[in-house]
């Protein structure tokens, strides 16, 4: 690290986030004065208003402008999720955030004003009126079979989300947009595309009217974005005016001179692509999926331009690289308490994807591919996210460095398998596929969530608890947790005869609460089309603006709207194996006796849970349970694949658990596995349950590889060494085989923990000296002591390989 980035990662140390209402308020000004406009003009009016007066600043040591809110480390508290009510804020004030008295009073004055105006309303209280109203919905979106379950028909979970960013939230869209057009064309391409586009309008069509509104939104938008970098350009050009030292007035002249050109103009080096870069990021986020791509990829031609003509060093851009790491740090978000128990640790998921295949199939790898892991290995910060796409003609040299990363115990970076992902996009239904020279391009959104560059994205992602579904079901519908019917009454389970009989009304049930999801989610797609267009991104979609659509009304090549993600399917898996085994196959126990024993929590059944967790686990190459975790897993793909998505096509699967797995276990029964009731669950997607997997790594990935992961848009597997097995080059070429294997043989992802049990145990006891310790927690990393303690403990818990 140079001393500038030294300084800029020491700034970083702060024990409190500001709770920041600049953006609430100004949205608040806007929206009084545009109201019974279209939604999409009022939109766009309320962005440009955010940008031309929100406060701006630069920081010391800086090189790139662009901080994401009013105030340093700053979360803009967000209007259009749900309402920040007392309760909420003094819980964020609890934590690591803070709130100035005058902008808390502000902030419940700005509450009430924005509810004063019937023509607003935010996303809870938009679905509230369908999910609320409904009979058959409400104990559904109370039950926690998808989290958080809501206990408000108004409020939902609790709480909205405070987040940075100039763009317009709310939520977790998973899309990448097309950085390439912003840094080659400049905003002046697509203002001068647009205005054609209203010049050449004819009142032809029934969506007239509708696209000139987009239009007339992306020319409103897009002026006010170039005008506010000319904003930073004159604040660069004052604080020049009053620098003493001519080495730092020089920066803050060039950085001046940069946002004067861009993002208006195309770059024309790296260093202003790099600008161009962060603008336009920070223009997608508030989201906390917001994604950089495949930054590797657009980025290198200013690279080797300016390389070859002698513009500028590796060092030089490996400073930039890093300067990008410390302020992603500075991008946060977070949510009601409800939501935060399910995101652990400040998640967030910025990903930087590198490596993979250009459209020909041949490798993309190239210098940046590395810089980037220099940078994060040379920082140790956990965000932003880098993710590398493997294939069969990976280079050693790029998994040796990656593996380098991953050793320094950053948790990153995580690594997806080309092929699966690939076959994702390109062999769905006839009416849903990418060819393949597209489908090569995709990146991770989110964590693993894959999606291609403005061609495909995903509106809307909800965790489903597999687990306390199978436990509706072993009670006829009724849920333990909240005490009423949910499900459907699918039979006495102690009357059915065989296995067969009661996997299917296991299965038939998990179905019919996967159809209420369903259902749940196209409520949530249609209020945030109608609430929440945002011509930014849309327009940096494929054929954006000439489509002259919202990206949230639009079809695409390959529909991905919406996912359901799959939590605790291991557990199901290893649940069922164990009924089968014991009460079916062996006769040992009656389920009557099971079920006595699950509603007790074990208790006074000891010896019996004992019988039922000793069982073969998943995780081990033990092929019958393998194979009955893999068949939950087709049951979740072929369910989504059969459910209607309102954009058309169907709902994806998708099997990640950020850290869902801990609220699913809070409110999910004892299990067959031996679980007892409240315990957290198998962490990820793909991971065996913690301390379960016994035969080593080789025996997890042959486990894995039983499950078929091609039709998932994501799965997620954790596994943790300590640093002892990853001390020579030896050590990393075997691991990295071992990668290539799992992930060019139907393997979809998979990511590593290198850290010391003893160091975690005694972090615990002494946050305070382990301020620099990072663990991968999902699909992202995080500082250990800023997670939650139960999160804490299933980190500790997972198996320790050896190579």
């Amino acid at each position: 690290m140079t001393d500038r980035v030294k300084r800029m990662k020491e700034s970083l140390r702060v024990n409190k986030y500001p709770l920041c209402v600049e953006m609430f308020r100004l949205a608040n000004e806007s929206l009084d004065v545009t109201a019974g406009e279209p939604m999409l003009l009022r939109r766009s009016k309320l962005h440009a208003h955010i940008l031309d007066n929100i406060t701006i600043f630069i920081e010391p040591d800086d090189l790139l402008c662009g901080s994401g809110a009013s105030k340093p480390f700053g979360l803009e508290m967000q209007y259009e999720y749900g309402v920040w009510t007392k309760d909420e804020v003094e819980s964020l004030k609890s934590e690591i955030y803070d709130i100035s008295p005058e902008d808390e009073e502000e902030l419940y004055r700005l509450n009430e004003r924005f509810a004063g105006n019937a023509l607003n309303t935010n996303l809870v209280e938009a679905m509230g009126k369908s999910l609320g109203e409904n009979d058959r919905l409400w104990p559904f979106m109370k039950s926690g079979v998808i989290l958080p379950p809501w206990k408000d028909k108004r409020g939902g979970s609790g709480g909205g989300f405070a987040m940075s960013g100039y763009g317009l939230g709310p939520g977790f869209s998973l899309v990448c947009v097309d950085y390439a057009r912003i840094l080659n064309e400049g905003a002046k391409g697509i203002l001068a595309e647009a205005r054609k586009c209203l010049e050449d309008l004819r009142y032809d069509s029934p969506d007239a009217i509708e696209k000139r509104s987009f239009w007339e939104g992306v020319i409103i938008v897009f002026e006010a974005w170039v005008r506010f970098a000319g904003r930073y350009a004159a604040l660069a050009e004052q604080m020049a005016e009053e620098e003493d030292d001519p080495v730092r007035k020089a920066e803050l002249l060039e950085m001046a001179r940069i946002c004067r050109k861009v993002p208006y103009e195309p770059a024309g080096s790296f260093r202003e692509a790099m600008q161009s870069f962060w603008f336009t990021f920070l223009m997608i986020c508030p989201s906390p999926t917001s994604t950089a791509g495949r930054f590797d990829q657009y980025m290198y031609p200013f690279y080797r331009r300016d390389i070859d003509e002698g513009k500028i060093t590796d060092d030089e851009v490996l400073e930039l690289l890093e300067i990008m790491r410390c302020k992603v740090m500075k991008v946060n978000r977070v949510s009601g308490k409800a939501n935060r128990a399910k995101n652990a640790g400040m998640a967030k998921w910025y990903n930087w994807t590198i490596g993979g295949q250009k459209a020909d199939g041949s490798d993309a790898t190239n210098e940046l591919s590395y810089l980037l892991l220099e940078a994060a290995r040379d920082t140790h910060l956990p965000h932003h996210t880098v993710t590398v796409r493997v294939h069969a003609g990976t280079p050693e040299k790029l998994m040796l460095k990656a593996l380098e990363c991953v050793r320094s115990g950053l948790g990153m970076p995580a690594f997806l398998g080309d092929e699966s992902y690939i076959h994702f996009f390109a062999n769905q239904s006839q009416t849903n596929r990418l060819p393949i020279e597209v489908a090569r391009d995709y990146c991770a959104t989110g964590c693993v969530d894959g999606n291609v560059p403005a061609v495909t994205r995903t509106q809307v992602a909800c965790f489903f608890i597999i687990p306390h579904a199978m436990d509706i079901a072993m009670h006829n519908g009724y849920c333990r947790y909240t005490k009423e019917m949910v499900g459907l009454p699918t039979g006495d389970v102690t009357r059915m005869a065989t296995f067969e009989e009661f996997k299917r009304a296991v299965y038939d049930e998990i179905r019919y609460l996967m159809s209420m999801a369903n259902e749940r989610i196209n409520v949530e797609m249609i209020a945030e089309r109608d609430l929440f267009p945002d011509v930014f991104r849309s327009a940096l979609m494929k054929d954006g603006v000439k489509v002259g659509k919202d990206m949230f009304t639009r079809r695409f090549d390959f529909e991905n709207g919406a996912v359901l993600g799959a939590v605790g399917g291991v557990n199901t898996g290893n649940a069922l194996y164990a009924i089968k085994k014991l009460v079916f196959d062996e006769k040992k126990y009656t389920m009557e006796e099971l079920m006595k024993a699950l509603d007790a929590d074990w208790v006074g059944y000891e010896a019996m849970q004992k019988e039922f967790k000793a069982q073969p686990k998943y995780g081990n190459a033990y092929k019958e349970v393998d194979d009955m975790v893999a068949d939950v897993y087709k049951l979740h793909a072929d369910t989504c694949l059969g459910l209607p998505c309102v954009y058309g096509d169907s709902l994806k699967p998708n099997a990640i658990s950020i850290s869902a797995h801990q609220p699913g276990g809070a409110l999910t029964g004892a299990t067959a596995d031996g679980r007892k009731g409240g315990e957290i669950l198998a962490d990820a997607s793909l991971s065996p349950d913690h301390g379960q997997d016994t035969h080593g790594p080789l025996a997890v990935f042959r486990s894995a590889m039983e499950v078929d992961q091609d039709p998932y848009q994501g799965t997620l597997m954790n596994m943790k060494f300590h640093p002892s097995n990853m001390k020579s080059e030896d050590d990393l070429k075997k691991l990295g085989s071992m990668i290539k294997t799992y992930l060019t043989h139907g393997g979809k992802h998979i990511q590593f923990n290198v850290v010391d049990r003893a160091e975690m145990e005694d972090a615990k006891i002494h946050p305070e000296e382990h301020p620099e310790l990072v663990v991968r927690v999902a699909g992202y990393s995080a500082y250990f002591t800023r997670l939650p303690e139960s999160i804490q403990d299933e980190v500790i818990e997972r198996t320790s390989q050896d190579l």
